[in-house]
């Protein structure tokens, strides 16, 4: 199973609505849409392909792509916390 990333949706943007979009490339194995506390849209979302290949196939397919008014951006989805991927700075550390 391979994820990625979409980024730039609209508030009204749903999980069934991104599922039903993006099977178009492949086989859709799971959506989150990330939400605030009180349940507000972060406007990014997570969507899980079977294979490598449909993951591709959809990035390639959906990146720079508009949904609604919006230009939506599409990536691997990178597992948070592995060790080469860039920190961003802070000012504590200075």
């Amino acid at each position: 199973m391979s994820r990625i990333c979409v980024r730039n949706l609209p508030e009204y943007a749903a999980e069934d609505q991104l599922k039903e979009l993006f099977s178009q490339k492949g086989e859709i194995t799971n959506v989150k849409l990330m939400r605030t506390k009180n349940g507000k849209s972060r406007q990014f979302a997570f969507i899980g392909f079977r294979t490598d290949r449909e993951a591709q196939e959809a990035i390639q397919y959906f990146n720079r792509s508009y949904l609604g008014t919006l230009t939506i951006t599409c990536e691997v989805a990178h597992i948070h916390g592995v060790a080469n991927l860039p920190r961003l700075s802070s000012n504590k550390e200075k």
